[in-house]
C-alpha cells in the first residue's frame, strides 16, 4: 500500500472518530477527490456520515467522482431529500448519470423537486442512450445570433453558470440552426462593437445527436478541439461534448475493450454476486469449452489415422503449432481494434488492412515455418520435423485470416470487435491450426 493511501486512510479513520458536529470542520480539509477515493474502502454508514456533514455542493462533486459501481452504493443509501440537494448542485449532465443509476420511481421524486428549467434539462438528457453523443453532453451551451456583437457575447459569458466551462460561442440562425463559433481569444482582443459574424469560424467541428461515444471522441480527438457542438437531424444546436466528458468515455471504452480481450464484461463488475459474475464469464468460457472439444475431436480422428508410433512424434509439436498460430491471430486483430477505437482511416478499411497485415504474415509464415522445420528436426527425423514447418506455415497464414475477418465480420453485425481478440480467436485459432496440423500431416506421411 502505498504512503498516500496510507495517509489518506489515517486521515478518515482521525476524522471519524469525532463526533458529528467536528466531523464536518475535519472534513473540509480534505479535497473532493480524497473523499470520493475513500469511498471505496468505506463501509456503508460512514459513507452516509460524511455525504450528510458535507454542503451540498462538495457532496455533489464527491458523488460524480466516484467510480460507476461506488456512486450506484451511496446515491441508494441516500432519502430522496438528500438526493434532491445533491443532484440540485450538478450539471444536467452530470445528473441525468446519477438518476439514471436510480429506480425509475426515485428519480421521478427527485426531478419532481427540482425547478422547472433543470428538470426539463435533465429529462431531455435520460431520452437518449447513456452510450451517444446526446447522452453525454451537456445542453448548456451559450448561442447568440448571427448579428449579436462582441459586447453581446460577452455579457452572456458573464450570465453562464461559474460551473460552467466555457471554450467559445456559437452562433444560430432563426430556426437554431448552428452556423458558426467564435473563440474567447477573438472576444477579448477585438471592440466590443465587433459583428460576431465577422470573426466566425464558419465551419465548426460537431457530432450527430445519435453518434456513438466512441465516435465523439475520435472526433474531438482528430480535430484537437476542447469541444465539439452536438446538432440533431435538422443541423439544430442542441448541446455540446466537453473534453473532460471524452477522457471519461475514453476510460470506460479501454476498459471495456480489456474485459471483453479477457473474456469477461463490464457488467461484472457492477454487481456483488458471484454467481452472477460467474455467469457472465461462463457466457464465454462454455462455448469456448465446445470450440476446444472439437480440436479434441480432431486430434483423436488423427490417432486413428496415423500408427500409433508416427501420432506419438507428432503429439508433442500440437501445442507449439496452435499456440504461436493463435497468438499470430490475435496480434492482427488487436492492431485492428486499436484501429477501430482510434479512428484510424487506414486500420478501419478492410482493404488496407488485407493489403497491409496479409504481406506481413506473407513474411512472418515462412519465418515461422522454417524456424519450427529446424527446431522439430533437433527433436525428431526429418519427414516429422517437414510437416511441423509447412503446417506452421499454413496455420500463421490462415490465422492471419481469421485476425483480420472477425473484427470487420463483428464491427458489421454490432458486435463489440473487441471480442475477436479475446478467447473466441484463441480458441478458434487452436482448433483451426491443430486441423491444418493433422491434415499437412497426413499428407506429407501416409
Amino acid at each position: 500500500m502505498g504512503t498516500e493511501t496510507v495517509d489518506l486512510h489515517k486521515r478518515f479513520d482521525e476524522a471519524l472518530a469525532l463526533p458529528d458536529d467536528q466531523l464536518a470542520s475535519a472534513l473540509a480539509e480534505i479535497r473532493a477527490a480524497d473523499i470520493a477515493e475513500a469511498f471505496t474502502f468505506l463501509p456503508d454508514e460512514d459513507r452516509s456520515r460524511i455525504l450528510f456533514a458535507l454542503p451540498p455542493h462538495t457532496a455533489a462533486e464527491v458523488v460524480i467522482l466516484l467510480d460507476e459501481v461506488v456512486q450506484g452504493e451511496v446515491v441508494d443509501e441516500l432519502d430522496t431529500r438528500s438526493l434532491t440537494d445533491i443532484v440540485a448542485e450538478l450539471e444536467p449532465d452530470d445528473a441525468a448519470d446519477v438518476l439514471s443509476a436510480l429506480p425509475v420511481k426515485v428519480a421521478d421524486q427527485v426531478l419532481e423537486q427540482l425547478d422547472d428549467a433543470k428538470s426539463d434539462k435533465i429529462e431531455e438528457l435520460l431520452t437518449y442512450d447513456e452510450s451517444t453523443a446526446g447522452g453525454i453532453m451537456t445542453p448548456d451551451v451559450i448561442a447568440v445570433p448571427g448579428s449579436a456583437t462582441v459586447g453581446d457575447a460577452i455579457e452572456r459569458v458573464r450570465e453562464a453558470s461559474e460551473n460552467e466551462d466555457v471554450h467559445g460561442i456559437y452562433l444560430i440562425d432563426d430556426a437554431s440552426r448552428l452556423v458558426g463559433t467564435v473563440s474567447l481569444r477573438d472576444l477579448v482582443t477585438n471592440p466590443l462593437d465587433t459583428p460576431l459574424s465577422e470573426l466566425a469560424e464558419p465551419d465548426p467541428v460537431t457530432v450527430s445527436v445519435d453518434d456513438d461515444q466512441e465516435t465523439v471522441l475520435q472526433v474531438i480527438r482528430k480535430y484537437d478541439v476542447p469541444e465539439a457542438a452536438v446538432i440533431d437531424e435538422h443541423d439544430r444546436l442542441i448541446g455540446r461534448v466537453t473534453h473532460d466528458d471524452v477522457i471519461e468515455v475514453a476510460a470506460e471504452e479501454a476498459e471495456e475493450d480489456l474485459l471483453h480481450m479477457a473474456g469477461t464484461d463490464v457488467s461484472e463488475l457492477e454487481t456483488h454476486s458471484p454467481f452472477e459474475a460467474a455467469r457472465i464469464r461462463l457466457s464465454w468460457l462454455l462455448p469456448c469449452m465446445l470450440v476446444t472439444m472439437i480440436t479434441a475431436a480432431v486430434l483423436r480422428l488423427g490417432e486413428h489415422a496415423f500408427e500409433v508410433t508416427l501420432f506419438a512424434a507428432l503429439a508433442p509439436f500440437v501445442p507449439l503449432i496452435g499456440a504461436i498460430g493463435g497468438n499470430s491471430g490475435i496480434q492482427i486483430s488487436t492492431i485492428i481494434v486499436r484501429g477501430f477505437s482510434t479512428g484510424d482511416f487506414a486500420a478501419s478499411r478492410l482493404k488496407h488492412v488485407v493489403a497491409r497485415e496479409w504481406r506481413i504474415g506473407v513474411v512472418m509464415a515462412p519465418v515461422c515455418g522454417v524456424t519450427a522445420f529446424l527446431l522439430a528436426a533437433m527433436l525428431t527425423e526429418w519427414h516429422v520435423a517437414a510437416a511441423v514447418g509447412f503446417a506452421m506455415t499454413a496455420a500463421i497464414l490462415t490465422a492471419g485470416a481469421l485476425g483480420i475477418a472477425l473484427p470487420f465480420i463483428f464491427r458489421r453485425i454490432g458486435v463489440d470487435p473487441a471480442i475477436a481478440s479475446g478467447p473466441l480467436i484463441t480458441t478458434l485459432n487452436d482448433m483451426i491450426s491443430i486441423t491444418i496440423f493433422m491434415l499437412v500431416a497426413l499428407a506429407i506421411l501416409t
